[in-house]
């Protein structure tokens, strides 16, 4: 698995980045909020959804979905996906 990180982070192609990250989440899904959040600023669009559907919710990330969902020159896709995902968790009174 170490292998596949030191690929996240050093692959000379961006669209290889998904496969990456799906690769690692087939594996072991632990471990890789650091990964799902960062993927949130990727420059490829698949990246930036598999990060919209995965990265923990704290105020970093939830700010970046909100931009992402607000953003006009972000794709249709991107912005359905950040409009989807919830703002913060419900909890019960």
């Amino acid at each position: 698995m170490s292998c596949l990180r030191r690929f996240w982070l050093h692959t000379p192609h961006s669209y290889e980045r998904t496969a990456y990250l799906q690769a690692l989440a087939a594996i072991d899904r632990d471990g890789l909020e650091h990964l799902y959040a960062e993927s949130l600023w990727d420059c490829e669009e698949t990246t930036r959804l598999l990060g919209i559907a995965s990265a923990p919710m704290g105020p970093e990330t939830l700010g970046r979905i909100a931009v992402l969902r607000d953003d006009p020159m972000e794709t249709p896709e991107v912005r359905a996906a950040a409009r989807a995902r919830p703002a913060a968790p419900t909890g019960s009174g």
